[in-house]
């Protein structure tokens, strides 16, 4: 029904010539990759901080009830808020019209205006009422809050690692404690040192023990790359091949994200490298801990159809969503976070949606390059490579002489010796 009401207002964009051609059809395209689901709109709106969302899905998965009740009731919206994300939600008008206003195709007090005399005049359109959710939508809102619970089940961290990020969130915390805690389990004290030299990749001295990552790091540092070194150390369930796979273009995402912000002279370079190692982190959720319906996924997704919506269609989300979930249990923080929810966001809602932290830009762009196909030619992988860097310079201010194939020869040279250190290789 909604779908109908916006035939007819585009019928009506034409005949009053108020947008080309051209212009509708860029804007049902940028239309078509908005994600409905009422948290990321909220977000997108500036309702909620986009890291917030997994505050009322936790909420949700708990104690039940419908996504906006459950932020009104955290006090995170109102429900005048929730009522215009309803709206935009089920109506295809309403959607269509901050497709537009995204696309810079027009103004918000333009298309409503427009949106406003288009209803006068067809007033049958306003009374239309709204599709009643489907059996499939409701099949996968209670599939989602199953999966959620099931996260919650299985986040504790290792024994040692959850002991010492406790302490560490302690203000008068012993860091000679800590490091006896750790020094218990050498399996997770090797694997930190390993995060630590990666991380830190290019330091005079090499960092051969946890007292000395102490007094290097600090608190705030060593909180966020023992729970790095964790997540290895938790997800050793996945098949060889896979993980060996999803750990090299993790480092390599890393040390993009990582030579980016070098780049960019951003402060705390090393924690672009953790957000960039753990972005995809999702991935490992779903093969260890949900192997039926990532099978299921990977089949489907093969027959030609993007990963992302074989995803949602399977699981109600993405495994960007269900990384973002466990990261917010996790308490990492809101950097970390966004990154690993957004890095598959489409550039222009990104870039309308405030709340955002600048790095989740740098992730997302480290994530589009280290994506790109690797059977391409060198000449076809650099001229993507070129065009990857041109959509992104303006966007994180790198300025003219922002050259990605020096930094692209950075990263190369060093991810050989990286990817040893990392793996213990």
């Amino acid at each position: 029904m909604s779908l109908a009401k916006l035939q007819k207002f585009i019928q009506y964009l034409r005949g009053s010539n108020v947008m080309a051609q051209e212009d509708i059809l860029r804007a049902v395209r940028q239309m078509s990759l908005f994600d409905r689901r009422i948290g990321q709109l909220s977000a997108f709106r500036g309702f909620i901080q986009p890291d917030q969302i997994n505050t009322v899905l936790l909420d949700q998965s708990r104690n039940g009830g419908l996504f906006g009740e459950c932020s009104v009731r955290l006090n995170l919206m109102n429900a005048q808020q929730v009522s215009l994300l309803l709206k935009l939600q089920k109506d295809d008008l309403f959607l269509f019209a901050q497709a537009a206003v995204t696309q810079k195709l027009t103004t918000t007090d333009k298309i409503v205006g427009h949106i406003k005399s288009f209803l006068g005049a067809n007033p049958e359109a306003a009374r239309e009422p709204d599709a009643p959710p489907s059996q499939e939508k409701a099949g996968l809102d209670r599939q989602v809050r199953t999966i959620l619970k099931n996260i919650e089940e299985i986040s504790p961290l290792p024994a040692t690692a959850q002991r010492a990020v406790v302490m560490l969130d302690d203000p008068e915390v012993n860091l000679d404690k800590i490091g006896e805690i750790l020094s218990v389990d050498p399996g997770l004290t090797s694997t930190l040192l390993r995060v630590v030299n990666s991380a830190f990749y290019g330091l005079r001295d090499k960092i051969t023990s946890v007292t000395k990552a102490l007094i290097v790091l600090g608190i705030k540092k060593l909180r966020q790359l023992i729970i790095a070194a964790a997540v290895m150390q938790k997800f050793q369930g996945v098949p060889p091949q896979f993980a060996q796979k999803f750990w090299e273009n993790a480092v390599r995402t890393a040390q993009w994200s990582k030579g980016v912000a070098e780049f960019k002279r951003m402060p705390e370079t090393d924690e672009l490298f953790v957000c960039g190692l753990l972005h995809n982190i999702g991935h490992l959720i779903m093969m260890q801990y949900f192997r039926p319906q990532q099978e299921q996924i990977i089949k489907t997704s093969g027959a030609g159809r993007n990963i992302l919506d074989v995803e949602r269609s399977v699981i109600g989300g993405t495994h960007a969503d269900l990384g973002g979930f466990l990261f917010n249990l996790w308490q990492m923080p809101k950097e970390t976070i966004q990154c690993t929810m957004l890095h598959h966001h489409d550039l222009n809602i990104l870039v309308n949606t405030p709340n955002l932290s600048e790095q989740v830009y740098v992730v997302h762009m480290a994530s589009d390059i280290c994506s790109l196909d690797p059977n391409l030619d060198a000449f076809a992988y650099a001229e993507q490579l070129d065009r990857i860097g041109q959509r992104y310079v303006e966007l994180l201010k790198l300025g003219a002489g922002f050259s990605i194939d020096k930094v692209s020869e950075r990263v190369d040279a060093s991810i050989g010796q990286l990817m040893g250190l990392f793996t213990g290789r």
